[in-house]
């Protein structure tokens, strides 16, 4: 009896139209829209090119020059496109946009800039070092000019007396939280499977609820023929969207890939014991607790990054209490910590919370459907 309801159990799922669009269809949609509207943020935004700037020779600066032909030389170490105009020509290419800056060379170097932004701040900073730099030679050649090769190779060298250093080898690209959200969302909407499922078996909701009520069959096994058949369609589901994000779309989810599998485990679990608590909830009509499982999961979904980056971080300083009880939180976070934390035991302490979640479901669903009565069938 028990492969008999696990085996209808998966046929009913997937020809249930509306949970294959929610656990499926939508989330590989959403995925495939964020990724081609997110995936070149980071590099545009946040990785350095070098800086367009106009140079206008108002009488001949050697060292400036030489300064400028270093930082113009082409390679990975680039930091400037120099372009070298008449004031008139560079004052118009900064007015539409084409260079960031200005630089005037000759006895004394300035700078024009349109706006405020990364790249006149980086400009800004070479010309002051440069400043500073002029200052110093002409301050040893005046006073200590024995020392002024000394000076040149010391300034020339920039010798740097910190060693940088790694933190993380994970990808820290705050994009990658929008992601982490998708997967923690399919996690939760696993909460439609559920409650279809224990709806199935209430005399009161469903003509196939009657059927089953006759059939000499323990409660709690039907309950766990039901979880299967869920955790199976659902676990599946989830594994395809990783693999389409992982090696279709490329996107760094890590490679922790048991711990990643662990992870998605417990929380399709922890979503399909959520919609089997709620769908046993009892005086609350199926068009009621649909529509509290849609509004949780996307309350949730949304609090743990999915619509706007940096809600859960300001929920985690404000009442981080909730962070701990929010299930997509916790998955959000769970990846997070996979994906740049050396050690373990952040994510471990997401997957006990998650445990514990899903063990009260279980006990209290188990609870409501056990001490149902019917007068009649």
């Amino acid at each position: 009896m028990f492969r008999h309801i696990l085996r209808y159990g998966l046929l009913s799922l997937l020809r249930t139209r509306e949970i294959v669009f929610w656990t499926l269809i939508f989330p590989f949609a959403l995925t495939t829209f964020m990724y081609f509207a997110f995936s070149n943020i980071f590099s545009t935004t946040e990785q350095f090119h070098a800086i367009p700037v106009a140079v206008v020779r108002q009488s001949e600066n050697k060292a400036f020059t030489q300064i400028l032909d270093m930082l113009s030389a082409e390679g990975e170490n680039q930091i400037l496109q120099v372009q070298r105009k008449e004031k008139a020509q560079a004052e118009k290419m900064l007015q539409d946009g084409d260079v960031k800056g200005i630089l005037y060379e000759g006895e004394t170097v300035s700078l024009a800039v349109a706006e405020s932004g990364m790249d006149q701040t980086m400009l800004k900073m070479i010309m002051e070092q440069f400043v500073q730099y002029e200052k110093t030679i002409s301050d040893v050649w005046q006073f200590h000019p024995e020392k002024l090769m000394q000076s040149v190779t010391a300034l020339a060298s920039q010798e740097q007396y910190v060693e940088e250093k790694k933190t993380s080898e994970g990808n820290q690209d705050n994009i990658m939280n929008y992601f982490y959200a998708v997967l923690a969302m399919v996690c939760l909407f696993a909460s439609f499977a559920g409650c279809d499922r224990i709806l199935k078996i209430q005399a009161n909701v469903s003509v196939l609820g009657q059927r089953r009520n006759m059939i000499p069959i323990h409660k709690m096994k039907s309950i766990i023929a039901d979880f299967a058949a869920c955790e199976i369609v659902q676990y599946t589901i989830v594994l395809l969207l990783l693999i389409y994000m992982k090696f279709v779309l490329k996107l760094p989810l890590g490679d922790n890939l048991p711990q990643i599998l662990l992870l998605l485990l417990f929380g399709t679990s922890y979503g399909i014991m959520f919609g089997i608590f709620v769908g046993s909830l009892p005086r609350m009509e199926e068009g009621m607790k649909i529509g509290v499982l849609v509004c949780v999961g996307l309350v949730f979904s949304a609090m743990s990054d999915l619509m706007i980056s940096g809600i859960k971080d300001g929920i985690e300083h404000t009442v981080p209490i909730i962070n701990d009880i929010n299930p997509a939180a916790l998955i959000t976070d769970s990846f997070y910590a996979l994906n740049i934390y050396e050690t373990n035991e952040r994510f471990f302490g997401n997957i006990i919370c998650l445990g514990t979640g899903i063990v009260l479901f279980t006990l209290v669903s188990y609870a409501m459907v056990r001490r149902s009565r019917y007068a009649s069938l």
